[in-house]
């Protein structure tokens, strides 16, 4: 390479390097501070058996890979342990969540909740290999049965 050459290069990398330091990562919108943990319609009651485990039992765009099929455990509780077929399974955790996959009356501390919006704080957004993504309507409802406390009803 010729001296001419070598600088052109040489400008060109530290350009790179220093727009890169004032470029933002595409790792979705910020939201701290924008989670509320207060439900969003506290005339509704929202029920885990007939609006919240329809949602991870939907497959695609819901938890499927969390629940047991005829073959046994689902690739998800095989990799995370994380069991969605039952209350008393949620409550468990995965290896990873714990009792903190769900905190009753706390949707934005519940690791549950914070995997399936827009920009979760660790790993990847759940579904994995999504979209479809879980739907406004689902996120409120999930939402809300958490702020309700979580309840087996």
């Amino acid at each position: 390479m010729t001296r001419a050459l070598l600088v052109v290069v040489a400008l060109a990398i530290a350009l790179g390097v220093a727009l890169a330091g004032c470029l933002e990562p595409e790792v979705g919108p910020l939201l701290a501070g924008t989670c509320k943990d207060a439900d969003s319609d506290p005339a509704a009651t929202v029920s885990f058996s007939t609006q919240i485990l329809p949602i991870f039992a939907r497959a695609p765009g819901g938890c499927g890979c969390h629940m047991p099929n005829a073959g046994g455990p689902g690739i998800g509780i095989q990799l995370s342990g994380l069991n969605l077929s039952s209350l008393s399974a949620l409550r468990a955790g995965g290896r990873n969540s714990g009792a903190r996959i769900v905190v009753p009356q706390q949707p934005c501390e519940s690791i549950l909740y914070e995997k399936v919006y827009e920009a979760p704080p660790f790993g990847s957004r759940m579904p994995l290999g999504g979209p479809p993504f879980l739907s406004d309507a689902d996120l409120d409802l999930l939402h809300d049965w958490i702020s309700e406390g979580a309840v087996d009803n």
